[in-house]
């Protein structure tokens, strides 16, 4: 379970949050982020659910947003969840919620990636202040190798540790500035500095002054000297100064609602807002709006305190007077005027709080050697904004130090060298691909020290070493030259050009491609329209440009049943193909739409003829040339077309040969077509995670039958493909995870294996290549005998009742609406767990009473 907290999402509600993300292809999410954070892909990562997943899904967020938790807990609406496309369709996915949750999880399964400093013993740089800019610029600096002296006047964490604790937990700011401390050499000092220039002397290679706006702005009116500034107020929240107080707060934004809340909270009797807005105007998240609301705290808008009553040096009321906003105008400050005669005197005011922001107190102009960060020159951001500027700044000093290592820097020590850019360094304005503006502020700094693949992912085929073991099968996403230069651009090891004949009528339909659901299709992908003839040379322009990647090809031949001739179709495309200089060529025996009738649609399923092509293939072919003979698992048995290949392969102990299973499944699906009297039955080949099991269960069948195997048929992910692997396949193919994600889900798909090979304690992929074998399959008999029992956690039900649908009618609700199992009928079978939507439901032994009282006889 996750760690319950206000600001972090059950299992059940992360789960769900994850699935309505499109990961869509152009990120507007990442694009609106200030610091470059990518929800697409650590939403992606974190689907599977596996601590590693939460391992590298925390280590995306933490390399561009060191205080990744924070933001979590306190980013607004306004940035990535603004922009992410589901906000004009339905609702956006709560994209801070489930960032907070993630880091909330790894941190509390113990999985928090460590980052290593890419270089020590760097240039001593000094950042002052600790707030979220001091954050950003320090992670950066230590990064890259720098000695990083953060000096804070007040607590750790700058104004974020103002925070009041229903918007941010106070471990998640301590945590997080941990993580800062331990990204390299960073130290941190409480010390106020008045010349930041003056640290130039003291043997600091420069200095980033991040000190942000820590001067409370004043209301300039009568008896303001009895009103309490904001930060002093939010600083002493704890000393019980507002209990039983009537309180009035005068200002509209986001530290007025913070002082509102907090005041409420501690016990005032009354809270009021006095705002020159209206409510609807405030610039405050719908969070916060809604805060005021709950707390029960009074707005007055359109109000302006003109003056603090006291009496006897203390405060005994407010002056105020209503103002109006010319009609047709936007709100902003300097267009309100006053209402005449509209003066009142509050004398049921005894407490004033002065909540209208800050201003910086420190010099704003850069000069050689110091640079200014966060809202000092930005004016008031949001956190995150901030942090985007402090990595800026940290940029802007790596430039400044490289620029002067000639130099030397205080005490004859020479700066290290900076590391090689890892990303766009500049962060000027710019737009996304998609067209809609970045944020005010923006950074593209990614901390290096996240290793992405932990475990290398090299692998083997054919004694050929390729980078990964996913390769792309033959399918649209490898229809020609440019899809396979998209998809090596995006990071493939390699890829099985879409099988392609020579002189042969093709007939490719469009109306047969189906979605039977998100993620089990019907891939169009039985043959290619373009001839062989072109495919050759598209193989050996790919091979040329792209030397190091695996460039495969699909082809078949002719099945007439006049031998001769079927013979010389299938040895003379085999000659062509090797002639192009394919890496491999893989031979499509199967078709899961079917053929022309003849023996061409069955070919996998007859072991004889299987036999005899592979036969014709190898005797003419070039023996080091690899040779993959694509079956089908749409058979009465797979085991006895792998052994007849086999023998064929052990007459040819030279050629490199193996076989690929399983494709895609032979299905009927139904849809509106020509006919009058009921829907078009189509057949079409089922891909993608529906037919995953199948392959599953046909890899299990071959494991032991000693030949090379590339698994293909159904992943979705790195796991399914994992599997695949574990159950012997050397390399797995993907087609539909590729269909509905993209070529560049190829980056998650190596992060996911690569540290799930690092959880499992594995070092490389040819370690986990045959993990599940020998006896891969558990029989029935095995499986244990004991049977646990449900039990509800009744603070996640929402009493809908579905789990009163268990066949067993093990379960009936009490007079709340919380189900209650029966142990004499539960038999443990765990399927109202799996349909719990909200996750209140959980399977647990049973005890000793529970288990004699079941009755199944």
């Amino acid at each position: 379970m996750t760690p319950r907290s206000p600001f972090t999402l059950t299992d059940a509600r992360l789960a769900a949050e994850v699935a309505r993300c499109e990961y869509c292809e152009a990120k507007p999410c990442q694009g609106a982020c200030p610091a470059d954070c990518s929800p697409a892909d650590f939403i992606m990562a974190v689907r599977g659910g596996a601590p590693s997943d939460f391992r590298r899904a925390a280590g995306m967020i933490m390399a561009a947003n060191p205080l990744g938790g924070v933001c979590g807990a306190v980013c607004p609406e306004t940035h990535c969840m603004a922009a992410c496309a589901r906000a004009t369709f339905d609702t956006p996915v709560e994209i801070p919620a489930v960032q907070a949750t993630i880091i909330a999880k790894a941190r509390a399964l113990g999985v928090m990636p460590e980052f290593t400093a890419t270089w020590a013993g760097g240039p001593r740089v000094a950042v002052v202040g600790g707030g979220p800019a001091g954050a950003g610029a320090a992670a950066v600096l230590a990064q890259a190798g720098c000695r990083v002296d953060v000096l804070e006047a007040r607590a750790a964490g700058g104004m974020a540790g103002l925070i009041p604790p229903f918007r941010l937990e106070a471990e998640v700011l301590a945590a997080d500035l941990a993580f800062v401390a331990a990204l390299g050499e960073v130290h941190v000092q409480e010390r106020e500095v008045a010349d930041p220039e003056a640290l130039l002397g003291e043997g600091y290679a420069a200095v980033v002054v991040a000190t942000g706006l820590s001067q409370p702005l004043r209301l300039g009116i009568p008896g303001e000297e009895l009103a309490r500034p904001w930060t002093a107020f939010l600083a002493d929240r704890a000393s019980g100064i507002v209990a039983d107080r009537r309180v009035a707060v005068v200002g509209g934004g986001a530290v007025a609602a913070d002082c509102a809340e907090t005041a409420a909270a501690a016990g005032a009797a009354h809270v009021e807002l006095f705002a020159l807005e209206k409510l609807s105007e405030m610039p405050l998240t719908d969070k916060e709006r809604a805060g005021l609301l709950r707390a029960g705290v009074h707005v007055s808008g359109r109000t302006r305190v003109a003056a603090v009553l006291a009496d006897g040096g203390a405060v005994c009321g407010l002056l105020t007077r209503k103002v109006a906003l010319p009609a047709g105008e936007a709100f902003h400050p300097s267009r309100v005027a006053d209402v005449i005669g509209s003066e009142q005197t509050r004398a049921d005011i005894d407490t004033v709080i002065v909540a209208i922001g800050a201003r910086a107190a420190a010099p704003r102009e850069a000069r050689p050697g110091v640079v200014v960060a966060g809202d000092a020159v930005n004016g008031p951001t949001t956190v995150v904004e901030a942090v985007a500027a402090g990595k800026n700044a940290a940029l802007d000093v790596l430039a400044w130090i490289a620029g002067h290592r000639a130099q030397g820097w205080g005490h004859g020590i020479e700066p290290a060298p900076v590391p090689e850019p890892t990303v766009v360094a500049d962060h000027g304005p710019r737009t996304t691909d998609h067209g809609s503006p970045l944020p005010r502020i923006k950074s593209f700094a990614i901390l290096p020290g996240f290793r992405r693949l932990p475990v290398p992912l090299t692998a083997d085929f054919f004694g050929r070493a390729i980078a990964s073991p996913f390769l792309l099968s033959a399918a649209p996403p490898t229809d020609g030259y440019e899809q396979m230069r998209k998809a090596y651009e995006a990071g493939w090891a390699g890829g099985v050009m879409k099988t392609a004949f020579d002189g042969v009528p093709v007939h490719i339909p469009s109306r047969y491609m189906f979605a039977f659901d998100r993620t089990t299709f019907a891939n169009c992908d039985n043959v290619s329209g373009h001839a062989l003839e072109r495919v050759c040379r598209e193989v050996e322009r790919l091979r040329r440009e792209f030397p190091d990647r695996l460039t495969l090809a699909s082809t078949g031949g002719p099945v007439t049943g006049h031998d001769e001739f079927d013979r010389c179709g299938w040895q003379a495309n085999t000659a062509k193909l090797e002639a192009a200089g394919a890496c491999g060529i893989e031979y499509s025996l199967s078709c899961p739409q079917g053929g022309d009738g003849t023996k061409g649609d069955i070919v996998s399923q007859d072991a004889a003829l299987t036999a005899e092509i592979v036969g014709w293939v190898l005797e003419s072919g070039d023996p080091s040339v690899p040779k993959l003979f694509k079956l089908t698992g749409a058979v009465t048995a797979i085991a006895p077309i792998v052994t007849a290949i086999r023998e064929v392969l052990a007459r040819h102990p030279a050629a490199a040969a193996g076989v690929t299973l399983a494709n895609t499944f032979p299905t009927l699906a139904f849809r509106p077509g020509a006919k009058e009297r009921w829907e078009e039955g189509i057949v079409v080949g089922m891909s993608g995670a529906g037919v995953t099991p199948i392959s599953n269960l046909t890899l299990a069948k071959v494991a032991d039958l000693g030949v090379v195997v590339s698994g293909n048929g159904g992943p979705m992910d790195y796991m399914a493909a994992a599997n695949f692997l574990a159950l012997g396949a050397r390399t797995v193919q993907f087609c539909s995870a590729v269909m509905k994600y993209g070529v560049g889900v190829v980056g998650e798909l190596h992060s996911g294996l690569s540290h799930l090979l690092e959880a499992r304690g594995l070092a490389s992929v040819a370690e986990l290549v045959g993990r599940a074998l020998p006896g891969p399959v558990t029989d029935f008999m095995q499986l244990p005998a004991e049977k646990p029992i449900s039990q509800v956690e009744a603070e996640l039900c929402v009493h809908c009742g579905n789990c009163t649908r268990c066949p067993y009618l093990a379960i009936a609700l009490d007079a709340e609406g919380v189900p209650h199992t029966d142990p004499e009928r539960c038999v443990g079978c765990s399927f109202c767990t799996l349909m719990c939507f909200t996750g209140a439901l959980a399977m647990r032994d049973r005890t000793p009473a529970e288990a004699a009282a079941l009755r199944e006889a």
